[in-house]
């Protein structure tokens, strides 16, 4: 390798290695207040969301949230979705097709993408402190879904706003 492309290589591994630490920093003193989640899927547009802590979604807001236990993520994981419904939304399903107030929103998968069973959400008024969360994307592991169902306040860690 030449002095020249020596150089930059060392130049691009300090200024990552800058570019961490500058993230690591802000995000610890943003941490009370703030925190990034990323979308690792194609689920949503974007890739990284900057998540308002502890500020309850409305209808249609972006938010995420811890997951309840289920087989397929470990309890907790955070998801970044779509808040379809809260607090006094009708959910209701026909066969695995699901709806709010009404209105389609989409289908419940019976298996997932390695055939593993999924069970239907649940149905009915939604109550207070409980949302549904969801994303138009085929494969979205949301509250369509019973072991997701519907998300409960104090797993929510907060609005999301889209980044990059």
């Amino acid at each position: 390798m030449n002095r020249r492309a020596k150089q930059f290589a060392k130049r691009t591994v300090i200024g990552l290695a800058t570019t961490m630490i500058g993230v690591i920093i802000v995000q610890a003193a943003l941490s009370p207040w703030y925190l990034f989640g990323l979308n690792i899927d194609n689920s949503l547009p974007g890739y990284v969301y900057l998540v308002i802590r502890d500020e309850l979604p409305l209808r249609l807001d972006i938010a995420a949230f811890r997951t309840p236990p289920n087989p397929y993520y470990p309890e907790g994981a955070p998801f970044i979705k779509v808040v379809l419904g809260v607090p006094g939304d009708s959910v209701t399903r026909n066969g695995r097709e699901f709806s709010i107030n009404g209105v389609a929103i989409g289908w419940a998968k019976e298996q997932t993408r390695r055939d593993q069973p999924l069970t239907p959400g649940p149905t009915g008024m939604l109550p207070p402190g409980h949302y549904f969360f969801w994303t138009p994307h085929i494969d979205s592991y949301d509250s369509r879904y019973g072991e997701i169902g519907w998300i409960t306040t104090d797993r929510i860690l907060g609005r999301a706003v889209r980044l990059l």
